[in-house]
């Protein structure tokens, strides 16, 4: 997420007790030659798993219902946006990383989701799809900034 946020000019800041919510990026402006926090913030949970699916137009994850829940909840409409992050990481451990010293190296696309819906009975899993389009990249942090200030949301879901 550092790296992230680091060059989409954009700040981070992380949650000291887990409650839900494990950090926050804050939009930056430049006002007279002065660079400072423009008051817009968006809130992201982030979840790192190997168990997850690539279809063609999708990345399939099995999330917690009770962290479904907690995000529908707070997706439903006056609170500000919680944004899910998920980092895809490869099956295998050893790929996840590769540090030497050329590089750093992490493996695993990262995807976004503002998960919308209605609170699930389900006990287990709620099943994600996550449309591939919805790459976390610094050329999407502008966008989704844009939509957390409109509260704007999106995301698909299919109870499992």
């Amino acid at each position: 997420m550092q790296a992230v946020a680091a060059r989409a000019g954009v700040n981070l800041g992380t949650a000291f007790f887990d409650y839900g919510v494990d950090g926050t990026f804050r939009r930056i402006i430049k006002r007279r030659q002065r660079l400072f926090e423009s008051g817009f913030a968006l809130d992201y949970q982030l979840k790192a798993s190997a168990r997850w699916q690539a279809e063609t137009a999708h990345i399939v994850y099995d999330l917690a219902a009770k962290t479904y829940n907690d995000l529908v909840l707070r997706n439903a409409g006056e609170a500000a946006p919680l944004l899910l992050l998920l980092l895809c990481l490869p099956q295998e451990p050893a790929q996840w990383l590769e540090c030497n010293e050329r590089q750093l190296l992490l493996r695993g696309g990262c995807y976004w989701s503002f998960v919308t819906g209605n609170v699930t009975k389900n006990v287990r899993t709620v099943r994600l799809r996550i449309p591939r389009q919805q790459l976390f990249t610094p050329a999407a942090m502008p966008d989704l900034l844009a939509r957390a200030a409109r509260g704007g949301r999106y995301g698909s879901i299919d109870e499992k």
